[in-house]
């Protein structure tokens, strides 16, 4: 909100808009405030899916997050960006949301935001008061070259195309190789010292965003046979290097097993968009958990809740296929989805 009245109010109605304008949800009996956290590439900015904008207007008045991270907003020089017609639509249905944005990665917050800063080109940090308690979010969008998890799938990494190979390849050493020239791991260490300093301030702190690398926890031994891994046991950069620094991944510490809980978020099939608008490896199973809530514990924190957000279906083999797993999809059902990723969306418990 960038307009504001100073205004008197009697007492009775300041007391009024205290109790009614508060974000977030609370247990009567423990005093806890309960908070939802959803992460979502939105394509383009939503350019990408015709009447996207709306759509995004309906799935997240639906939802209602109390904070939301958006990814890859990026539109042409003449189109209006997105974010301030989403907040101000929300707004004329009564929900009110704070918002800042940095290069192509936003957030917006029921909670006031109190601050935000540029860590490198990949990601920013917004700090949050919620409910009295300070929170930095970090809204991180990745390099999406050397996206090497396609060797195994037989399909080279985009850092030049994205071409079918003659042969996949399954060499570990040399997959992880081509993954390091992504800048990924150097990004993510930009993000962990500056971290650690908010930690140590007691800060609530959180890491959102599409990272185009999967997560160690999904390329073990359980999965070695499956999507198209072809026996591949591969610890990824990333994700092991947040893991080793205290870090943990909401939707798999929520759902440990990763082969009953896939939590695919690319590619989601987008039933208004062609098929092969929908992926980049036509002839493989690429489906990959590439968005990601992360969190560093604290005693006062926990999840209550993790669901993958968007359409049940995927795309496998340039196939529409709906999935039969066990993870927990929602959406708003009347509405279309803006993007070719599914989002993340977890419910945390604050104590006091």
């Amino acid at each position: 909100m960038s307009n504001r009245f100073i205004v008197y109010l009697s007492p009775f109605i300041l007391l009024f808009f205290a109790c009614t304008s508060q974000p977030n949800k609370r247990a009567e009996e423990s005093g806890n405030v309960e908070f939802t956290i959803l992460q979502l590439n939105l394509w383009g900015e939503c350019t990408k899916v015709e009447n996207g904008s709306q759509y995004l207007l309906d799935q997240i008045a639906y939802f209602q997050p109390d904070i939301a991270t958006f990814c890859e907003l990026y539109k042409g020089e003449n189109d209006d960006p997105i974010i301030p017609q989403l907040t101000q639509s929300l707004a004329e249905k009564g929900m009110t949301y704070y918002s800042a944005q940095v290069d192509g990665r936003a957030i917006i917050s029921k909670y006031p935001i109190i601050g935000k800063e540029r860590i490198n080109k990949w990601m920013f940090k917004a700090v949050l008061n919620i409910d009295g308690k300070r929170a930095a979010v970090y809204p991180a969008h990745s390099e999406y070259r050397y996206y090497s998890c396609y060797y195994p799938r037989g399909y080279s990494d985009g850092s030049s195309s994205w071409n079918k190979l003659p042969n996949p390849i399954t060499d570990v050493d040399e997959i992880l190789a081509v993954n390091r020239q992504s800048g990924r791991i150097e990004s993510t260490q930009t993000f962990i010292q500056d971290a650690e300093k908010e930690i140590e301030k007691g800060t609530l702190v959180f890491l959102a965003g599409d990272f185009n690398e999967p997560s160690h926890l999904d390329w073990q031994d359980d999965t070695k046979n499956l999507r198209d891994h072809r026996g591949c046991v591969v610890d990824w950069d990333v994700s092991l290097l947040l893991y080793n620094n205290g870090f943990k991944d909401a939707y798999r510490e929520f759902f440990p097993d990763a082969v009953s809980y896939p939590g695919f978020t690319f590619p989601a099939d987008n039933i208004h968009v062609g098929v092969s608008s929908l992926t980049w490896a036509p002839d493989s199973d690429e489906r990959e958990r590439i968005d990601f809530i992360y969190y560093y514990p604290n005693d006062k924190l926990s999840i209550k809740d993790a669901s993958i957000a968007g359409p049940s279906g995927s795309i496998v083999k340039s196939e529409r296929i709906e999935e039969n797993n066990d993870d927990v999809f929602v959406s708003n059902d009347n509405s279309g989805w803006p993007s070719d990723h599914k989002g993340v969306l977890i419910k945390f418990i604050l104590q006091h």
